[in-house]
């Protein structure tokens, strides 16, 4: 499970080329076959838009986003979901209201939470996840 650059991390350790822009591939990034399924938190995707970028992950993927996240929209989320539709299932929740750090139990300071459940949210996603990973 990862969150932010945390889950990108967990994309490219599932096989998936990381890229920093045009020409500029992360190479020292090594799959990691003991992932079996990867939950995403969040997950800044924009690293593999290149194509086949995400040719080589195929685990099955969890990925959870906030409807108010501004930092990494749904839409990147979404974007990884529609590339690998061919292989790979990417079962996408998209929570009304969340935002980046809702999916942290504190968020930082000089950050404002936009859930008015906050305590229901973590658990219900909390319990998800366990699901997905026990399998």
């Amino acid at each position: 499970m990862g969150h932010s650059i945390g889950a990108a991390t967990l994309i490219a350790l599932a096989g998936a080329q990381m890229w920093l822009g045009p020409g500029r591939r992360v190479n020292n990034i090594t799959s990691d076959s003991r992932l079996t399924r990867l939950s995403l938190l969040a997950a800044p995707t924009d690293f593999f838009q290149a194509p086949g970028a995400l040719d080589a992950v195929k685990v099955p993927i969890l990925a959870w986003v906030g409807s108010a996240d501004n930092i990494t929209p749904p839409a990147q989320t979404e974007r990884i979901a529609h590339a690998m539709r061919d292989w790979q299932t990417v079962d996408v929740h998209v929570t009304d209201g969340a935002g980046h750090f809702s999916f942290m139990d504190i968020v930082p300071p000089q950050t404002t939470e936009p859930l008015l459940n906050k305590q229901a949210f973590l658990k219900e996603y909390s319990s998800e996840v366990c699901k997905f990973v026990v399998g």
